[in-house]
């Protein structure tokens, strides 16, 4: 079980919190208690209506637990909302997180084998079920809350569940929302089978004395209410027109009653407890409402609530504050399941920020629009349930009247390329087909949509058919693809830096496109200090870099702030570890750095600890999918360090800050209002100009994106053919020329030619992408030639199952250079085999077999008898194995033998783990200096145990990978076998390269400390 760090904030949060959040005896839903155990038992589907606070999303699955039906899932539309009912949840039943509670969001896994309740995301639960088919609800409920909520991934779920439960009548799903509308989910499940319906039940609503008023003012009662007087009709002033079909701006005027507001609720309030909450559209007005209020310090403490903020922050809001009036900004992130205490006043926008795909900047794209009543009505219930409540709706009622029912679909606005693909390349046929699965969810897209998403991944090979009309079978580009669990373009993006020879910074880059928070931290409202940050860690001009948009500076800023983490925290963490692996007296009074002083450490570098660590697991998740399907790139993919021991150095220079302003976004415990405070480190840049291969990054980032924009053009052959034709100068089209109205003659400067180049269009070539789309005046093609290869080329396919003995025996040294020592050789067959092809005295072998007799062509093989390994060939505590010639090694082979039993997992991975701390304080205590590591594995179980992520944590990096030839050096007993498509199963022969950090002042002497732990050995 992992348990992240936000267990903590929130229970020290939760316990600030009114009792009334433990108290939910009064709650509307309780009387039921019964009714809804045996209605849900009785019937394969039941749908529970009831306002928002009246108890379902932590009472429900409650109930069941209560009545021994478990284990039960319960899905929520958002990270923030999962974690904050998971918690609230194991509160109330006095379990910690994890234990009898537990949540599942992105990869984040806060579970363990006695979790009966688990929350997920809608993600989370359509990805398993992707992977794993029916077997992904093995649970006695499932239970979809918020089913009003119609994300892509939430009406995925839904069909995908729907599918399942025709062909399992043992499943019971529970649907759960206050606004649903009733009519379509009835009329949805109808066709399960004959006889069967969906169960409704509802709970009592605001009638019933147990819930607290709740009033609805609208814009004429604000005005009124602050004695505002104004000549300009109220929708035409606040909502830029009178109905629905204005546009849904947020213009000032809107902040100023806002912000007016506020300081009036603040004055005629006299309980400081009672806090403000504040729906606005994006982070944009959340800025600017954060910078109007942030005058009022002394006043009030300011949340904000949105997807690019950590959610231990987020959950900083849970708490009561008595000091200060607490107000809460707010995007829909708020706007469902989560009770925040003490939310006496709701401001409503009725504004909120919707994503569609742009098909001429072939990019998603987003803008703001009117809430659907539905939505308004959950911004509504966000008061009312532990205090009385006030909601403010800033439109007129009439205005309002007119609003939308319920809001668009998703799935109706998105591309949909990435579901499809992910679709296609699901287990089970059940759902695996995307054309007929997409048709039936419950608002099915347009036909033209999905076709053209399927020509977009037939046109780039992600997809491929086999007749007109047959079904869509992924690739192997597809499936690799889609192993990821990231975007469409993230994914793209890495193995685009894969076929570049860059795959590991392509990892991290991608993962960076779709991470929030990311690493530098951001401070609310403060661009100027951000752009600061930033520039400490990457400040080169975008022109020279190839750069051509602010947001790919900012993820090559990030990209040199994970790597200044991993190089000078992350390193001192790991020999810190080294130091304490054997115990020995010297070394107990060495501390490993908490968890603390790492958040810490990041904070006096202006980083965000649980970003970085986010990114870092990532990594490792799809590093490991790269080893599980090996593409062709794989095997000369380098995973050294962008840098030399001694090229990157630094040394914290910490000065103490004045606290002036601190208290202008005052949360306590909170990363941004420490951003201000105590200690800074003033060892500027973290990064130099040339650090972590910035240059070379940059570059490739670049023509990245301009080789994934080139992809999505439908007509990029047609293009590339005009530009290749014209063989004149090299001077640009003159855009003028083309519609008559250059008037410099032969003087112009540009091309008056049809056949001339055109500019090329630097938008187009930047993550934001181009507006107009193929009306764009100017070139959406590079003016350089294509400096990456094209998966149209068929680049990235599998790896060649064939093997070649020469490569790994290249890697052995020349007699006259040392020795291959091969550890536990168990009956000396590998070390017998080598023989064939090199030289047997130059080969020392060790086996933990007893004494035996060898075949006489075997005798010139130094055999050491009876070691156990690790333990007792490479740091033995007596003098066992001291024949071990250590400096004539040069090359050291491990062929471990693992079984099939995945119980043993873990045990196998603390042997991989051992032997990697034990070898590196043997290669640096006896300065082992270019000594080669290699590792003989199923390149499965490779993946399985992390092991490349293992063998960083003792400073060991693969440098390359490629086939064993089991014909010529024998069988690997470790066969793993799979199922999946396209997953190869080999046996690989893994290279490492021990690459410590300097052995100076910023890392200490930590070469002789290990060389005195070994040659004190008794």
């Amino acid at each position: 079980m992992v348990v992240s760090s936000t267990s903590s904030a929130f229970e020290s949060s939760s316990s600030s919190s009114s009792s009334s959040m433990e108290n939910f005896s009064n709650l509307p839903i309780m009387s039921l208690r019964s009714k809804i155990v045996e209605k849900i038992m009785e019937n394969r589907v039941t749908l529970i209506v009831g306002e928002t606070g009246c108890g379902k999303s932590s009472q429900v699955p409650q109930f069941l637990l209560e009545a021994n039906i478990e284990p039960i899932i319960c899905t929520q539309p958002r990270r923030f909302a999962v974690v904050a009912v998971a918690k609230m949840v194991a509160k109330a039943r006095n379990c910690t997180t994890g234990g009898e509670v537990g949540y599942h969001i992105g990869h984040s896994k806060v579970i363990s084998s006695s979790s009966k309740i688990i929350f997920k995301t809608a993600g989370v639960l359509l990805e398993e079920m992707r992977e794993k088919g029916m077997n992904a609800l093995k649970y006695k409920v499932i239970i979809l809350d918020e089913v009003h909520e119609r994300s892509v991934e939430s009406d995925l779920v839904l069909v995908c569940v729907k599918q399942f439960l025709i062909k399992n009548s043992s499943l019971r799903v529970v649907l759960m929302s206050a606004t649903a509308d009733i009519s379509r989910y009835k009329d949805y499940f109808k066709d399960l089978g004959r006889g069967e319906r969906v169960e409704v039940l509802g709970i009592p609503s605001s009638s019933q004395h147990t819930l607290y008023h709740r009033r609805v003012s609208y814009l004429e009662q604000v005005v009124e209410l602050l004695e505002m007087d104004s000549e300009t009709p109220l929708s035409l002033k606040y909502c830029s027109g009178s109905s629905p079909s204005s546009e849904a701006t947020m213009n000032e005027e809107v902040h100023k009653l806002i912000h007016n507001l506020v300081l009036h609720i603040h004055k005629t309030e006299s309980d400081m407890e009672k806090s403000i909450l504040i729906f606005l559209p994006t982070y944009y007005s959340l800025e600017q409402q954060w910078l109007s209020l942030s005058r009022f310090s002394s006043a009030f403490k300011i949340h904000i609530l949105h997807s690019s903020i950590d959610t231990e922050q987020a959950l900083n809001a849970m708490r009561i504050s008595k000091s200060h009036r607490k107000v809460i900004l707010a995007t829909n992130i708020a706007e469902s399941s989560v009770t925040i205490p003490k939310v006496a006043y709701v401001i409503d926008s009725c504004r909120s920020l919707q994503v569609y795909w742009d098909a001429n900047r072939k990019t998603e794209s987003s803008e703001i629009v009117w809430v659907s009543e539905s939505q308004a009505e959950q911004r509504r219930g966000r008061t009312g349930r532990t205090c009385d409540g006030e909601v403010y709706r800033l439109v007129t009622e009439p205005f309002f009247g007119q609003l939308e029912k319920y809001e668009t679909p998703a799935i109706l606005k998105l591309s949909l390329r990435q579901q499809v693909l992910l679709t296609a390349c699901a287990e089970s046929r059940t759902i695996n087909d995307p054309k007929l699965l997409l048709q039936k969810v419950m608002d099915p897209p347009k036909p033209g949509v999905v076709e053209d998403a399927l020509d977009l991944l037939v046109h780039i090979r992600a997809l491929e058919t086999t007749s007109p009309r047959g079904r869509y079978e992924p690739t192997f580009y597809g499936r690799l693809l889609s192993s990821f669990s990231l975007s469409f373009d993230a994914s793209m993006l890495i193995l685009i830096f894969g076929e570049a020879g860059m795959l590991h910074e392509g990892i991290i880059m991608g993962i960076l496109m779709d991470t929030q928070p990311l690493p530098i931290i951001r401070p609310f409202g403060q661009e100027a200090l951000f752009s600061k940050f930033t520039d400490d860690y990457y400040n080169q001009n975008g022109k020279i870099s190839g750069l051509m948009g602010r947001k790919e500076v900012i993820y090559m800023a990030n990209f040199c702030a994970f790597h200044f983490w991993q190089r000078t925290f992350k390193d001192n963490f790991r020999l810190e570890r080294l130091k304490n692996v054997l115990k020995f007296k010297e070394t107990t009074d060495i501390q490993i750095p908490s968890l603390k002083i790492e958040e810490e450490w990041c904070l006096f570098h202006n980083l965000v600890q649980s970003s970085l660590q986010h990114v870092a697991n990532i990594y490792d998740s799809v590093l490991n999918s790269m080893h599980r399907f090996r593409p062709k790139f794989l095997a000369t993919s380098s995973g050294l360090p962008p840098y030399t021991p001694y090229e990157h150095k630094h040394t914290c220079l910490l000065t103490v800050e004045s606290n002036e302003d601190s208290d202008n976004f005052a949360i306590e415990d909170d990363i941004s209002t420490t951003i201000h405070e105590t200690k800074k480190c003033i060892a500027l840049p973290f990064v130099d100009a040339h650090g972590f291969n910035k240059k070379g990054v940059s570059f490739t980032l670049a023509n990245s994106i301009k080789e994934i924009r080139s992809r999505y053009l439908e007509d990029i052959s047609d293009n590339q053919e005009i530009s290749n034709s014209y063989n004149g100068s090299e001077v640009s089209q003159c855009r003028f020329f083309l519609n008559g109205t250059c008037n410099k003659g032969s003087l112009c400067l540009y091309a008056h030619s049809l056949e001339a180049k055109k500019p090329v269009c630097k938008f187009f070539l930047s993550l934001q992408g181009c507006r107009n789309g193929n009306t764009c005046y100017f070139s959406h093609t590079s003016d350089q030639p294509r400096s990456l290869p094209s998966n149209e080329k068929g680049s990235c396919v599998s790896e060649d199952l064939s093997t070649d003995a020469s490569m790994l025996l290249s890697l052995f040294p020349t007699p006259d250079e040392g020795c291959v020592l091969l550890f536990d050789d168990f009956d000396i067959q590998f070390s017998a085999n080598f023989a064939q092809f090199y030289n047997a005295s130059s080969i020392i072998c060790t086996t933990s077999a007893v004494e035996t007799s060898v075949d006489p062509y075997l005798k010139d093989i130094r055999i050491h008898w009876g070691l156990s390994h690790p333990h007792e060939t490479i740091i033995p505590k007596s003098s066992k194995n001291m024949g071990i010639p250590w400096k004539q090694v040069k090359c050291m082979v491990w062929i471990p033998k693992f079984g099939n039993d995945v119980e043993n997992m873990e045990e196998q991975k603390n042997l991989v783990k051992t032997f990697f701390d034990y070898l590196s304080i043997r290669m640096l205590g006896d300065a082992l200096h270019q000594v080669q590591l290699i590792l003989v594995m199923n390149n499965l179980r490779f993946a399985q145990l992390q092991v490349e992520n293992v063998g960083r944590e003792s400073f060991f990096y693969l440098r390359e990978s490629f086939g064993f030839d089991e014909y010529s050096f024998g069988k690997l007993c470790d066969g793993v076998t799979t199922k999946k498509p396209m997953l190869t199963s080999k046996a690989v022969v893994y290279a490492f390269d021990l690459c410590p950090p300097p052995n100076d002042i910023q890392f200490g002497d930590f070469a002789s400390l290990f060389h005195k732990q070994l040659h004190n050995l008794s």
